[in-house]
């Protein structure tokens, strides 16, 4: 898989520091699957949940913005 917002995520973890090892296991985890399908992702996260992210922040950032017409930062 390629992860095509890398900056996003740099960007988000320089704000928030206690992010930063979770997001870079997550890439690190997702920049090496091979995954061909949706049933590829749900066979090793069985509660994955199949979306595209427009949006990395926090809890209190999230509950503010309208996910109808949010737009990548």
């Amino acid at each position: 898989m390629r992860v095509v917002a890398l900056k996003t995520l740099r960007d988000f973890w320089g704000q928030h520091p206690d992010a930063e090892q979770p997001l870079r296991a997550w890439h690190d985890e997702v920049g090496d699957a091979t995954w061909r399908t949706p049933a590829d992702i749900k066979a090793q996260f069985g509660n994955a949940s199949i979306l595209f992210i427009k949006f990395v922040g926090t809890h209190a950032e999230y509950d503010r913005i309208d996910v109808e017409t949010v737009e990548n930062r």
